[in-house]
């Protein structure tokens, strides 16, 4: 039956921008994405995972391993598949009836892990709260488009937009969308009670943190696990020894040193990625940053080809672009080459800007990524061949967000993906609330206009235009510097089944896809 959802779902992008009354029908048989099971095993899966999660926060991005935590714990009306499609989440259906509209019905039965019903009000004050910018939430940009949630009763509802968004159903699948209870929907009061496949049982700190299967859970017979113990391993070589010494089941951000130590021990399966990004954000408030002939200068002045070698041991691509993919409408090979190595014009660049002698800056990056660290060295050498003398700023990964939400910085490297994969990704890179994903306080109403004219666009041609426009005005006002694609890998030994890796920047979200694992005893 999985399969069946998934072909009705894939026709979804299309449908949203061409058709003017089309339905979406979700089947409520599938869960994530996976076969039937008769039941969960008696034992749980050991989880090395490379950091330690923070209090999740409601609607805010707080990386890759809070993407994880959101895709155990919760689910919002949408959710993704292990393909990277659409599928249903909490949603039994749902019918656009013409571009702007879109008819909800909830799965029967639904819970919250507190056993609260999970309700159309729910629905409403989770994605209105979403939709405000005041609240920071990081699906901002996707989202802003909701007008209100209009409720029928307490399983169905009308969605109105305010204009067509191409991506709309995209947006209702990141983990961070999830519904949650009234009392969640706030910045300081902790995201922990959810809808999904796993309850939060305890977490010690600085140790482990464990889930329990969720038995009220829509598709709790299709969650093989009973449990997950979540062991942190912040040090790459750790985490990857844990793996090999038999600690743990499966790990997260495989070291890009140790794929090969991986890939070639037996019994052990090395699943990666290529799709996220690398690039350079700027404080644009304040200092030389402010300036976009020095932004220019320091996108001309990275030698990506290091970077790659430097930080990935070759597992990415040089990036001097914007990543779109190829059979996406706004795909145009004229623009994947925005900004070459180039130090002549880098330097003339800083010249024109009133900087000849160069000067000096802080850079943020962190103390628990290594490949963070090295892109940084990379950058750093770079800048100091055009005269920016860079200091190093490492803390660890919290404090690194919490500098990155503020603006503590004067540049800093960043490593994420697209929020979505259509290119309407941009524009979480480049505006709404200020957060640790983008360049601090940065904005540009051209740009931003360009990006809802192709997000809204209702044809390919259309699309293809407002997105060139857009990335002509990024190679002039570089909002951040883009420095390669890399790949993104997780690893597991044979008693893993029933797990894998969503492609491309859905990386980050392939903890749908724990729902679906099951051990071998």
């Amino acid at each position: 039956m999985a399969g069946h959802e998934t072909r009705r779902l894939s026709k979804v992008a299309s449908l949203t921008a061409l058709a003017a009354a089309s339905v979406l029908a979700l089947s409520a048989c599938a869960g994530g994405g996976g076969t039937e099971s008769s039941g969960a095993g008696t034992e749980s899966l050991r989880f090395g995972i490379s950091n330690e999660p923070a209090n999740l926060i409601t609607g805010v991005d707080q990386g890759t391993v809070g993407n994880t935590m959101m895709t155990l714990i919760h689910r919002g009306l949408m959710s993704y598949d292990k393909e990277g499609k659409v599928i249903a989440g909490l949603a039994e259906s749902v019918e656009m009836t013409d571009p702007i509209t879109y008819t909800f019905k909830l799965r029967p039965n639904l819970t919250f892990h507190d056993g609260s019903p999970v309700t159309a009000n729910n629905v409403k004050a989770s994605l209105e709260y979403y939709a405000n910018k005041a609240n920071g939430s990081t699906l901002f940009v996707g989202l802003q488009d909701i007008k209100s949630v209009e409720v029928k009763d307490d399983h169905s509802g009308v969605i109105h937009l305010s204009g067509p968004n191409s991506a709309f159903l995209e947006y209702l699948a990141i983990p961070t969308a999830a519904i949650v209870p009234d009392k969640s929907l706030a910045k300081d009061i902790p995201n922990q009670i959810g809808a999904g496949p796993y309850t939060l049982k305890e977490h010690n700190r600085g140790v482990n943190l464990v889930l329990d299967k969720f038995d009220q859970y829509y598709a709790a017979d299709q969650v093989k696990l009973p449990g997950i113990d979540m062991s942190f391993y912040s040090d790459g070589s750790a985490r990857t020894n844990a793996l090999l010494g038999g600690d743990v089941d499966i790990i997260d951000y495989v070291p890009w040193p140790d794929y090969d130590r991986v890939s070639g021990t037996s019994g052990m399966t090395l699943d990666a990625q290529s799709g996220p990004l690398q690039f350079i954000q700027f404080n644009v408030t304040k200092g030389p940053f402010a300036d976009a002939k020095v932004r220019q200068a320091v996108a001309y002045a990275l030698n990506r080809e290091n970077a790659v070698e430097a930080a990935f041991q070759g597992h990415g691509e040089p990036l001097a672009g914007v990543k779109i993919p190829e059979d996406n409408p706004a795909y145009d090979p004229a623009n994947t080459g925005l900004f070459g190595y180039d130090v002549s014009k880098a330097k003339a660049l800083l010249a024109e800007a009133g900087y000849p002698d160069g000067f000096e800056a802080k850079m943020l990056t962190t103390s628990q990524y290594t490949f963070l660290q090295d892109t940084a060295l990379s950058a750093q050498a770079d800048l100091s061949a055009i005269g920016i003398k860079v200091t190093l700023d490492a803390p660890d990964w919290s404090t690194r967000v919490a500098k990155g939400n503020s603006g503590d910085y004067d540049l800093a490297v960043a490593g994420g993906a697209g929020i979505v994969a259509d290119p309407t990704y941009i524009k979480g890179l480049v505006s709404g609330p200020n957060s640790f994903l983008r360049s601090f306080g940065y904005d540009n109403p051209a740009l931003n206009a360009k990006l809802d004219e192709g997000l809204r666009a209702t044809d390919d041609a259309a699309k293809k235009a407002a997105y060139n426009d857009a990335l002509k005005i990024m190679q002039t006002d570089v909002p951040y510097a883009p420095i390669n694609t890399r790949e993104q890998a997780f690893a597991f030994n044979s008693k893993v089944s029933g797990f894998k890796n969503l492609p491309g920047f859905l990386s980050f979200y392939s903890g749908y896809s724990f729902a679906d694992i099951s051990l071998s005893e």
